[in-house]
């Protein structure tokens, strides 16, 4: 060891005599540079080109389950043929056993689609949350829901009778479990379009064959800054005595908050 180090030091000093000065040592080698990800540019959407509005909602109780259905009116309003998405989050309670939307004609003059037209299917697909793609419709971005696609071919057809057409979502429900007064809660969601809640229409609540029939119903604006005011709500098939809800207002009279969901309490017959 004594002699290699001894031979360390005779090389170094023979660089100093002869007045050359020791190679440098090797400077470390560096990874290359990477590059910074670009960012990431969010996707621009404008707003819808109508407004809608929320025509009716009607509450069908079938003997395993419960049955949402929503209409959403779209006015002709600026549409120039585009397809675009809208997001629909889903209600309570829990997640829906199916759900499907159908484009139904409005006919000219009329405030809503006729029942019995089934209208035309549309795709839809299941989102833990609102994608960027998609426009705001019905409830909270950070909620899980459906993306509902509307072609441009299907809205021509819809709006060819009177220049409106209805988006109809159909949310297929578990029972309510009975909370200690014996009601049973539905919470269907509501929204807004360019910053104005979507106006709210008719209300109902209605037994199909087979099924108890509500014997009492009420419903109310739910949310931070909901207005407690109850809201008028029919009852189908009507049942001898029963009353409405004291002072219960037109759903389009109430005053609607973007952050407002529809919450829907019923007591079964007989």
């Amino acid at each position: 060891m004594k002699r290699a180090a001894q031979a360390v030091l005779l090389a170094a000093s023979a660089f100093v005599i002869r007045g050359e000065a020791a190679p440098p040592a090797k400077a470390p080698t560096r990874p290359p540079a990477t590059a910074a990800p670009k960012p990431v540019t969010p996707v621009s959407l404008a707003p819808l080109p109508m407004l809608p509005s929320i025509a009716r909602v009607r509450i069908e109780l079938v003997k395993s389950a419960v049955v949402v259905i929503q209409e959403i009116d779209l006015p002709r309003g600026e549409w120039k043929g585009e397809a675009f998405d809208v997001y629909v989050a889903f209600g309570a309670p829990g997640a829906p056993r199916a759900i499907d939307a159908h484009l139904v004609p409005v006919g000219d003059g009329e405030l809503e689609p006729e029942e019995e037209d089934a209208g035309e299917p549309l795709a839809l697909e299941r989102a833990p949350r609102r994608p960027p793609s998609a426009q705001p419709l019905l409830g909270r971005d950070t909620m899980a829901g459906v993306v509902v696609h509307l072609k441009k071919d299907a809205l021509t057809r819809a709006l060819a009778a009177g220049n409106m057409a209805a988006l109809r979502l159909r949310t297929v429900l578990e029972i309510p479990e009975e909370d200690p007064a014996g009601a049973r809660s539905v919470l269907v969601r509501l929204g807004a379009s360019r910053g104005t809640p979507l106006t709210l229409g008719r209300l109902s609540i209605t037994a199909k064959p087979g099924a108890l029939a509500a014997s009492r119903a009420e419903a109310r604006l739910c949310g931070p800054e909901a207005d407690p005011t109850p809201l008028a709500i029919a009852r189908l098939p009507r049942m001898a005595g029963a009353t409405g809800t004291p002072g219960a207002i037109a759903p389009v009279l109430a005053v609607r908050h973007a952050s407002d969901d529809l919450c829907v309490r019923y007591w079964l017959g007989p």
